[in-house]
């Protein structure tokens, strides 16, 4: 990115552009790794589904579910089916039923990381015939 497309960057930052956060962030983080966190941070705040998918990541890798779930579905309803089958898999714990319904859709309408997902918890149950199934379909 060239100095001048940067400078045009951060005046869309400068604007409360979430998009232009993320690409921002994105693009100073090698150089400023604090800078790039605060303009996801802000980013994810303001709707940006790309920022909220990072922030419930870290949420859960924290093991705080109650944040990692806003923002996986903030990215979910910004439209990234990666986030509602990231959803889907905390809610396992609370509502098996209604999660695994969740994920069976998701992956019949050929979101991949649902079929991974299904996969997963058909292998931890021992059941090798879905486990198959969803794996193959994972491909």
């Amino acid at each position: 990115m060239t100095e001048k497309e940067l400078a045009h960057l951060k005046e869309r930052v400068d604007m409360d552009d979430p998009i232009a956060m993320y690409v921002y962030a994105q693009a100073i983080r090698a150089t400023d790794e604090a800078e790039a966190n605060k303009y996801i941070v802000l980013a994810a705040q303001l709707g940006n589904p790309e920022a909220s998918e990072v922030m419930g990541d870290k949420f859960h890798a924290l093991g705080d579910m109650e944040r990692a779930r806003h923002y996986y579905k903030t990215g979910a309803k910004g439209g990234l089916m990666d986030c509602a089958v990231k959803l889907a898999i905390i809610n396992l714990d609370e509502d098996e039923h209604t999660a695994m319904r969740e994920l069976e859709e998701l992956a019949e309408s050929g979101v991949k990381s649902a079929c991974a997902a299904l996969a997963a918890y058909y292998k931890s149950k021992g059941n090798r015939k879905e486990y198959n199934f969803w794996k193959s379909l994972a491909k």
